[in-house]
């Protein structure tokens, strides 16, 4: 068995230093050191796998599903989609080590910001940062999410893979403590939204109602601010709130969102508008919405009562799928051997809806969720993770978010409602 953390015999052999010969053993690494301070995979050759670690006792966590890039359900997408995503000083040259840290740094001498953030996004749009420690160093710095590090962390070791850089390269994992992401939202313009009753998280500035004859509020003049919102008060004093954020709420971080509304702004229902990938082949991207009663989420299953199940049964101008989500941490997980286990448990898969389920049913606030399918892991489609920023995606994203704010509208009532508190 491995060393319980913080006990002497892992002290002595460096706690979570996991070494690996092959990228194709970095998700049994990520499940098996949960909860570990640091860990370092070393990546060389693409080559059969060989993987040792620091003592024999060890040993015998090396042992789950491995992955590769022949093997990987985006196929001939995978390629463009780490690509869009790492940060450009990542692939400026070979780095003998790459840091992946959970830290939220915008500013700073040193600090690189990418120049491939999506500047004409309103919100969603900052990307970690990047700072060149020495002249073998690259540390790269996300919002503070395990998800959202583990995330990264693959994204930078299938860019090693797919371009088949045969010099060793450490990737050097640091994820933060669920107390960092808190931290943030608590210092945050968050609670300066005040009471409401219910958020509407996700896709919000596609599904605002008037959207461009209410603004956008942060609460205070100040500048870069993490939170956004619209706020609306209906004639029975029901507060509801649409509310965006700068930075991507991906994975666990939207669960500690969630708890944040609850402890700062006394939330007592969220409902998260999103995307999914389908585990059915015959579900088109961009032409289904689906939502469900149940997830699972590190291996276990949570249900709940949908509060939007009878608005979506009432629509008449859209059609919505119900089943079984499944909660990955990243898509980059999701291999054929993913697949095969998970194509009979689960319709569809996404990274935040199991989180936000637990962090509700935790802190007693009604839960539900309305998600357009963006890409399928069953069956290859040209509409993808890949391409979802093209025109004729765009164009049919449009239509679905039309419906999925026709479901919003039955559910919310807001009517002619003026927005704001009086």
């Amino acid at each position: 068995m491995a060393p319980a953390p913080g006990s002497a015999q892992q002290t002595s052999l460096q706690p979570g230093i996991w070494l690996l010969d092959d990228i194709r053993m970095l998700y049994s690494v990520f499940l098996l050191t949960r909860g570990f301070p640091g860990y370092i995979l070393l990546l060389s050759h693409w080559g059969p796998a060989r993987r040792f670690c620091t003592a024999p006792d060890m040993n015998n966590l090396c042992h789950h599903t491995t992955l590769s890039i022949c093997t990987h359900r985006m196929r001939e997408s995978l390629r463009p989609y780490v690509f869009d995503k790492i940060h450009p000083l990542v692939s400026s040259r070979i780095w003998s080590r790459i840091i992946v840290r959970g830290h939220y740094a915008r500013q700073g001498k040193d600090v690189h910001i990418s120049s491939t953030e999506k500047k004409d996004k309103r919100f969603n749009w900052q990307r970690p940062t990047a700072t060149i420690l020495d002249d073998e160093t690259l540390e790269i710095c996300c919002f503070p999410g395990e998800d959202y590090v583990r995330h990264y962390s693959l994204l930078m070791a299938y860019h090693l893979a797919l371009n088949d850089i045969r010099q060793s390269s450490a990737i050097e994992c640091f994820p933060p403590s669920s107390g960092d992401t808190m931290g943030i939202f608590e210092r945050s313009n968050l609670r300066l939204m005040g009471k409401v009753d219910t958020v509407v998280l996700g896709c919000v500035e596609y599904l605002v109602p008037g959207e461009e004859q209410v603004p956008w509020e942060t609460g205070t003049s100040a500048t870069d601010q993490v939170f956004a919102w619209k706020v609306f008060r209906r004639d029975d004093e029901h507060v509801v709130s649409f509310l965006a954020c700068l930075v991507s709420l991906w994975g666990d971080t939207l669960g500690t969102v969630v708890r944040a509304l609850r402890q700062l702004n006394d939330v007592s229902c969220v409902l998260y508008m999103g995307k999914a990938g389908s585990l059915r082949p015959e579900d088109t991207p961009n032409n289904v919405l689906v939502s469900g009663e149940a997830s699972y989420v590190a291996g276990k299953q949570i249900t709940w009562d949908n509060v939007l199940k009878p608005a979506i049964s009432a629509a008449t101008t859209a059609r919505v799928c119900h089943g079984i989500n499944v909660t990955v941490p990243t898509p980059l997980v999701e291999t054929d051997a993913w697949f095969e286990q998970w194509k009979r448990k689960a319709d569809w898969v996404d990274c935040e809806i199991g989180h936000a389920a637990e962090a509700c049913q935790a802190n007693e606030i009604k839960f539900g969720y309305l998600h357009l399918i963006s890409d399928n892991v069953a069956r290859y489609y040209p509409q993808n993770l890949a391409t979802e920023r093209q025109p004729t995606e765009r164009l049919a994203r449009r239509r679905m978010f039309q419906q999925m704010q026709d479901i919003l509208s039955l559910h919310l009532q807001l009517g002619d409602t003026a927005p704001g508190p009086e």
